[in-house]
């Protein structure tokens, strides 16, 4: 059940909204591939955290500039975009549930590590734009997830007090970010099982779609 108090809901983007965190792996496997970098799906995981300017350098190197940073994450993402384009689907239950909480006067923001143009791709190829009273992309923060900064930026242009806030969340880092923020967390079991959700953080609610939420 969703509590009277919340004010505000804040939603990750990826593998939450949508279920596509296997196709970001997959891309970031043929952008690296392009550029005659081979790695292991375990340095995959340890580096792929944060922003996607905070994420480049770890596979490429310190030396890189801003622009460098920048031209190359654009191109994971193009890649990403490509590969995605025609598997792109809500998770289920979930513009009912947008619906739903709207009619109910509920705010609704996005707390993403994505860049403006996946936000785009995403919201606009759901057709849910419409829905979101206020976004955070990757671009506005100077802190990745697990830092709580999105979330508190999102808030803010909410005009929420976080404590007010139910955030959505599928990784490990983007949960510890919205708790970090003094946020109640709904995991969403895209990336991790229920059961690894629940090893590792105590949540209150743990959903693989939105059909289970109730009010």
């Amino acid at each position: 059940m969703i509590s009277p108090l919340i004010k505000a809901f804040i939603f990750d983007m990826d593998g939450t909204l949508i279920d596509n965190m296997e196709y970001h792996q997959l891309a970031f496997f043929e952008f690296l591939k392009r550029h005659t970098i081979s790695i292991t799906e375990a340095e995959y995981e340890q580096k792929n955290k944060g922003t996607i300017t905070e994420i480049i350098p770890r596979f490429f190197g310190d030396y890189l500039s801003s622009e460098q940073i920048s031209e190359l994450g654009e191109e994971k993402e193009a890649i990403y975009r490509e590969m995605y384009h025609s598997h792109l689907k809500p998770i289920e239950g979930l513009v009912e549930f947008l619906e739903e909480a709207k009619n109910k006067g509920i705010r609704i923001a996005l707390a993403t590590m994505g860049d403006q143009k996946n936000v785009q791709f995403t919201l606009a190829g759901l057709q849910i734009q419409h829905y979101f009273d206020a976004i955070v992309s990757g671009e506005e923060v100077k802190h990745g997830k697990p830092h709580p900064e999105v979330f508190q930026r999102a808030a803010a242009k909410l005009s929420v007090s976080p404590d007010h806030c139910l955030a959505f969340e599928d990784s490990v880092s983007g949960i510890t970010a919205a708790l970090t923020a003094h946020m109640q967390v709904v995991g969403i079991a895209t990336t991790h099982t229920p059961e690894e959700l629940r090893a590792l953080f105590q949540l209150p609610t743990i959903i693989q779609t939105y059909t289970e939420l109730h009010w």
